[in-house]
């Protein structure tokens, strides 16, 4: 709680608790001095709101702590936070999820272990946007102190006179089936064409409060020969739909943010699944 925030609580204090302290003072029967009983009022009056203080300061500790504590709040938050991202360029201004979640999941907290270098997820909602007939749609983890968006999952169809970059035969019945599906590159529908990795991950600082940001290099434990493979010519000026993205799903944008008291990466991922692209960004993204 900062200054502002107690000087706040403090002007919430019910008087008649002061009023309280106040006439609370035994020892006028005895018939103390006037400045002996102007003392003691002052030392309880003094008393009486360093208590209320301490009140005040657990009150808003718990309503923060509860801040988000139920999957209404959860998708009310999810929503504010997506405005948030298209007003900073992390989403096109276009791309909205009407109506109601389809699924809301709270998260315990958790340990992300070794694969995620011992970061610590925090308890969350999971309000998600994917059902029907949606251009697009997404899965968003909402951190229930800070209300900010710890993981996000976005997706995208194409338009329906799009034309497909490749396609590929898949099976999809248990006696062999087959079918046909389409790749297609629609990034654009969710990102603008002329975002740049500095942009992009620029924004994503500011978002989550960070001083500043670097791509992951040689030294990190990220960096490997697959991971340099892909990234290594990427820099700040490099075009968000122009990284050599790894459509294997192994490898992804490694990015480190300055004030990061975990120093953990944050992933970012451009994929094209059959009939659709995704882009996802965060720190739930698995490793490998």
């Amino acid at each position: 709680m900062n200054r502002e925030q107690a000087f706040q609580a403090l002007s919430g204090l019910d008087d008649r608790l002061i009023a309280e302290a106040v006439r609370y003072a035994p020892e006028d029967a005895s018939g103390p001095s006037e400045r002996s009983a102007h003392m003691k009022t002052k030392r309880l009056i003094t008393f009486a709101l360093a208590a209320a203080l301490i009140l005040s300061f657990s009150i808003v500790a718990y309503a923060a702590y509860n801040a988000i504590s139920t999957p209404q709040a959860a998708e009310n938050v999810a929503q504010e936070q997506l405005a948030r991202w298209r007003e900073l360029g992390l989403l096109n201004t276009d791309v909205e999820f009407e109506g109601a979640a389809d699924k809301i999941v709270e998260l315990e907290e958790q340990d992300g272990g070794a694969a995620w270098y011992g970061r610590l997820f925090p308890h969350s909602f999971d309000v998600q946007w994917y059902c029907g007939q949606r251009k697009y749609g997404c899965n968003l983890n909402i951190d229930t102190i800070e209300g900010k968006i710890l993981y996000a999952s976005f997706f995208a169809l194409p338009d329906e006179d799009a034309v497909p970059t490749r396609e590929i035969e898949l099976t999809i019945g248990p006696n062999g089936e087959t079918d046909t599906f389409y790749y297609y590159e629609n990034f654009d529908d969710l990102l603008s064409a002329d975002q740049t990795v500095d942009g992009f991950c620029t924004a994503l600082a500011q978002y989550w409060g960070y001083d500043g940001y670097r791509l992951a290099d040689r030294g990190d434990a990220v960096y490997t020969e697959e991971y340099a493979s892909h990234f290594a010519s990427v820099d700040g000026t490099t075009r968000m739909v122009d990284v050599p993205w790894d459509e294997s799903g192994n490898c992804f944008l490694a990015v480190y943010f300055d004030g990061d008291a975990d120093q953990a990466p944050v992933y970012i991922d451009l994929l094209k699944y059959p009939g659709y692209i995704g882009i996802d960004v965060g720190i739930r993204h698995p490793v490998g």
